[in-house]
């Protein structure tokens, strides 16, 4: 140890004093062009040998530093370049963002003190198809789109099926006569399988892929006018006022059957959860009914707002417990409830028959579909239900609204005979932090070490 430190004593030095004080403390950052590089580092480095001191450099390396220091310690314009200067005590508060962070930040700023966009609605339908033979019907369900891009719809004795990727046509099925022709279509979840509802109380199975019946049901005694899935248990509503549960996989068709409707349930719809299910009739009423419901006759709710049939239901996507329902002619009005308490939480006049709605699933909005008088599609703004604006072009009732697989289309049915398809919802909207890192990530030279 002794001659450990012997060797070392060139570069020890005693310990300064302590200094506490955060303003002058001990902390001393240098300025390069104030300092001799060369004695500190002939200071530092030990002498071995006899080695005489380069006291006078050659003139090429007298040139080399020259040329090292303008461009090392001088600007542009020839003066000192301070690279690290000496400003007093660091900021007390925590460490310095990173720089990503420091824009998501100034941007996230910005965006709160930009004022609010204007909402554009579609002048025009971006594609219409001819609907020939599609039936004037309030109470019927003719059309739906799968989750395999597939539009179902109904006309006449003959049921179609429309690719969206490629615009192919295919006729499922054609029953041969106006007492048994479809009344109802719905996919099911993962858009493998289509339920049809039939004038005649059956209901078919079919398989899309290889466009072959796998099932048929009974039970109702009158048109099967309604259909919704949920997992494997399919629902159907009928003239006949009941509603009828069914084990798509059971080998008896009849799971359950809930009766509280005194006239045709025209409309069905499942939740999103699977704990409910909503179901409208032309008696004026909308019934919320428990997955787990043991009492036929018994709903969850009764809810009596409307004066008019109710067909069109829709499950907000965002909020669970929200049910929005529309009313007929002598009603007009859209109605939003609170399914946990059964209030209703608001109601918006229409103007006109409301035939179906559909939820915006990217922006809180929903469309309605209308009839008698307007023959228009209204977009309103959750939860205030003020009108954004309105679609027209169809020259007949609207009876039907089918929302495309990835929620950014709309594709609207009308007793004008015709299919029209809108860009109403549009892509969802990017996040301000999802933007910025897309824009970091995308610029030309940068690299990720």
């Amino acid at each position: 140890m002794e001659g450990l430190r012997g060797d070392q004593q060139w570069w020890h030095s005693p310990p300064l004093p302590r200094n506490d004080d955060p303003v002058n403390g001990d902390r001393f950052i240098p300025t390069r062009s104030l300092m001799n590089m060369d004695l500190a580092r002939s200071s530092l480095i030990p002498r071995s040998g006899n080695a005489p001191p380069e006291t006078f450099p050659s003139p090429a390396k007298q040139a080399y530093r020259r040329f090292v220091e303008q461009n090392l310690t001088l600007d542009s314009e020839g003066k000192t370049f301070k690279m690290l200067v000496f400003k007093g005590s660091p900021r007390k508060s925590g460490g310095r963002l990173l720089l990503v962070d420091e824009m998501l930040h100034e941007d996230l700023g910005k965006s709160k003190n930009r004022p609010p966009r204007i909402r554009t609605v579609p002048t025009s339908a971006d594609k219409v198809l001819d609907a020939p033979n599609l039936a004037d019907d309030y109470y019927l369900n003719l059309m739906d789109w799968g989750q395999k891009n597939i539009l179902a719809i109904a006309l006449g004795q003959s049921l179609y099926l429309w690719n969206a990727a490629n615009g192919g046509i295919q006729e499922l099925l054609n029953v041969g006569s106006d007492e048994l022709q479809p009344t109802s279509v719905r996919w099911s979840a993962d858009g493998e399988k289509l339920a049809v509802g039939f004038m005649n109380a059956t209901i078919e199975i079919w398989d899309a892929a290889s466009a072959r019946q796998v099932r048929k049901l009974e039970g109702h005694t009158g048109r099967v006018s309604s259909l919704s899935w949920n997992h494997n248990l399919l629902s159907s509503g009928s003239r006949d006022t009941s509603i009828i549960n069914h084990d798509a996989r059971a080998s008896s068709s009849s799971a359950s059957r809930f009766q509280a409707h005194t006239s045709d349930v025209c409309g069905l719809r499942w939740s999103g959860s699977g704990n409910l299910l909503a179901s409208g009739g032309n008696d004026n009423l909308v019934c919320v009914w428990e997955a787990s419901n043991r009492r036929p006759s018994r709903p969850l709710h009764r809810l009596e707002g409307h004066s008019a049939a109710v067909r069109a239901l829709a499950w907000c996507p965002f909020q669970s417990n929200v049910l929005a329902s529309g009313g007929g002619t002598e009603d007009r009005c859209i109605k939003l409830w609170n399914t946990q308490t059964g209030n209703c939480t608001g109601s918006a006049d229409g103007g006109s028959q409301v035939c179906a709605l559909e939820w915006n699933r990217h922006r809180k909005e929903i469309l309605s579909a209308h009839g008698f008088v307007h023959n228009q599609l209204c977009l309103w703004s959750y939860p205030s239900m003020s009108k954004i604006g309105e679609l027209k072009g169809h020259a007949g009732r609207v009876l039907h609204l089918a929302q495309s697989p990835d929620g950014s289309t709309v594709a609207s049915a009308g007793a004008d005979e015709t299919l029209r398809f809108w860009n109403v919802f549009g892509p969802p909207p990017a996040r301000t932090g999802e933007r910025l890192r897309s824009s970091l990530l995308s610029m030309n030279g940068a690299h990720i070490r």
